[in-house]
């Protein structure tokens, strides 16, 4: 273990607790407590990250570990941008620090070795590497703001539909706020996932002159393209803005989670994720 990454952990798990504390309460001080220690985590995540890579020699994306913990700091990063253009989501915040916070624990315990820079490639296909990884785990992160986005829509409508209007309903964004969310979080996820794919296509391309190895990785990746694209014509629809849309987007995290976790268990090539 890192005591730098045990650190990150010990800031994520405050953040975590306090924002599930301050989405149940509805105080202030408990959020603002928990921005602080979001920012402290991510502060030191960053240094942490920036010196495997000096220490390492090679782009901290390498194995289980070092994905988990990228994965976990692009979801920091992605929050703290939408905290950025709308100021307060306790609600995305109580959805999303939790999960922040398991992914850093998994990278903390996580011994799994990471494998070789010079598996790459050649050195021409090396710079490539970085570009097509940052990017599919930013869309990963874009996607699971879809998902929460799509949770809360769907509750609300649940609860507008059945008049209940329990003490949830009263702490969520509105609506039009959580679709809004959710159609530009999938925009930019879907931009993000097929730069990654073509930047991952090329490299793929110059490491051993294939652009499609029919891996479990590629097909789930290919799919989850295909879903998003879905989603985004859709959303452009009225007819399949609201509780449709919000469902296309949990069958899409659905997807990217099989891309995540279900091609590695399938035998996929990439050595990465």
């Amino acid at each position: 273990m890192k005591p730098l990454l045990l650190t990150v952990l010990a800031a994520y798990v405050v953040a975590a607790i306090h924002a599930i504390l301050a989405f149940v309460n509805k105080r202030r001080a408990l959020e603002r407590v928990s921005l602080i220690a979001l920012g402290i985590g991510f502060t030191l995540h960053t240094i942490s990250i920036i010196i495997d890579w000096a220490q390492d020699g090679h782009y901290p994306l390498f194995g289980i570990r070092e994905t988990f913990s990228f994965l976990a700091w692009t979801l920091a990063a992605t929050y703290g941008l939408l905290l950025y253009r709308y100021r307060t989501l306790v609600a995305l915040g109580s959805l999303t620090l939790p999960l922040i916070a398991v992914l850093t624990f998994f990278a903390s315990v996580s011994h799994e070795n990471a494998a070789s820079g010079s598996s790459l490639g050649g050195a021409g296909a090396s710079w490539l590497f970085p570009v097509h990884t940052t990017l599919l785990l930013f869309a990963y992160a874009s996607f699971f703001v879809v998902f929460a986005a799509s949770v809360m829509y769907l509750l609300q409508e649940r609860e507008l539909k059945l008049k209940t209007f329990s003490a949830i309903f009263h702490r969520l964004p509105s609506l039009t706020t959580v679709n809004e969310i959710a159609t530009g979080a999938a925009g930019i996820g879907f931009t993000l996932l097929t730069l990654g794919l073509l930047a991952g296509m090329i490299w793929s391309s110059s490491r051993d002159g294939r652009l499609w190895h029919k891996d479990p990785k590629e097909i789930f990746a290919a799919l989850t393209w295909l879903l998003y694209l879905g989603l985004i014509l859709y959303r452009s629809s009225a007819s399949w803005r609201g509780r449709r849309a919000a469902w296309l987007g949990v069958a899409g995290f659905a997807l990217v989670l099989c891309t995540f976790f279900g091609a590695r268990l399938l035998g996929s090539y990439h050595m990465f994720g």
